[in-house]
């Protein structure tokens, strides 16, 4: 199989390029010509620059390829306004679905996100069938709803096959712009007061989520969609598997929603005077207290398996403690576990494979 993969310098699509060429299928990595390569540095791939916007520029990447992975986006709840998030993820996909269309590819696959179908304000678990609920105003949301809508519209009218694929909050290697998944852990290593919040979500690894995109492009129902997450936890017991997996106190307390709104602010005001992005925005401390958490079972039944959460966030601060998210000061306070000992091992080991697969 030859695949177009948008996005591909992005958490997920770092992450499905190499699950891609890890099953021996042919990549052609689709980016902007000032995008940040460093995700994909030294792997087999074909890297054509354009633009999601630009349907020319698609409409060339996907000739010849039987699938397109459209995981172009910007997750953001701060510094990109409404109608800049709406543009990239309707117009970008209605223009990945022509192109398909216009080179007979096989099938596209769409990267949404589980926030589509909403959260509670109790500890319910939510499904493919849930849909989000209009108090929930949050741009980066409203953004992927609408990207959802104009897909379905667009792959009818074309007759293009089309799948969603939603992952939860996805953890994991290869995220250099960092974003807000993994942002949760290196914020709370940041926190001196190691506050924890009500409320909870559903962690799950960037590997596996890779594995979902491809049983989606090989097994799942044109038209559907599927949820590919893991656990389902309460906040405090994510920030405890953080403090254990680091060897740092913690957590000591829980933060109410007055409270993550004031410190989120205060990010964002810092993140002004250094010109880097927040760690915490306000429209996310206004989640606080939400239960996003969701079932996978549809996906299960393409095969679907996902490791425990705490494997995952073992994976993302194998990969985060080395890299320059994690300030040195902050870095000198850490005890890795054996855990992420092991992760760190296993993510070599695999990295060194694919790249001597070229």
């Amino acid at each position: 199989m030859k695949a177009l993969v948008t996005g591909s310098n992005g958490l997920i699509g770092a992450n499905l390029v190499r699950e891609l060429i890890r099953r021996g299928h042919r990549v052609r990595a689709f980016l902007r010509k000032t995008s940040d390569q460093r995700g994909l540095q030294d792997l087999p791939v074909e890297i054509v620059s354009g633009d999601v916007l630009d349907l020319d520029s698609l409409c060339n990447a996907a000739r010849g390829c039987d699938v397109v992975f459209h995981a172009a986006a910007i997750f953001s709840y701060s510094g990109t306004s409404a109608a800049e998030l709406e543009r990239l993820a309707v117009e970008g996909t209605v223009n990945a679905i022509k192109a398909a269309h216009s080179q007979r590819v096989k099938r596209v696959v769409l990267t949404s996100s589980s926030v589509v179908m909403g959260s509670s304000n109790r500890p319910l678990v939510r499904n493919e069938e849930d849909r989000l609920d209009e108090q929930e105003n949050v741009p980066y949301i409203r953004a992927k709803e609408l990207q959802e809508r104009a897909a379905v519209n667009q792959a009818d009218e074309l007759g293009v096959e089309m799948v969603m694929v939603c992952p939860t909050v996805t953890v994991g290697p290869h995220d250099y712009r960092l974003g807000p998944s993994n942002g949760i852990i290196v914020s709370y290593l940041n926190d001196i007061s190691k506050a924890t919040y009500p409320g909870g979500c559903n962690i799950v690894s960037a590997r596996d989520v890779a594995k979902g995109h491809l049983l989606a492009a090989q097994k799942g129902t044109s038209g559907e969609r599927y949820l590919l997450g893991c656990e389902n936890l309460h906040w405090a017991a994510i920030h405890s598997m953080i403090s254990e997996l680091c060897g740092v106190p913690g957590p000591s307390w829980q933060a109410n929603h007055t409270v993550s709104l004031l410190a989120a602010t205060a990010w964002e005001f810092a993140s002004k005077l250094t010109r880097t992005p927040p760690l915490t925005t306000r429209n996310q401390a206004r989640m606080v207290g939400r239960y996003y958490w969701y079932e996978h079972q549809k996906a299960a039944r393409l095969g679907y398996r996902p490791r425990p959460a705490r494997t995952a966030l073992a994976e993302a601060i194998a990969w985060l403690s080395a890299s320059p998210h994690i300030s040195r000061q902050t870095r000198a306070a850490l005890r890795l576990s054996r855990e992420v000992f092991r992760a760190k091992k296993t993510l070599e080991v695999d990295e060194a494979r694919i790249r001597a697969s070229a």
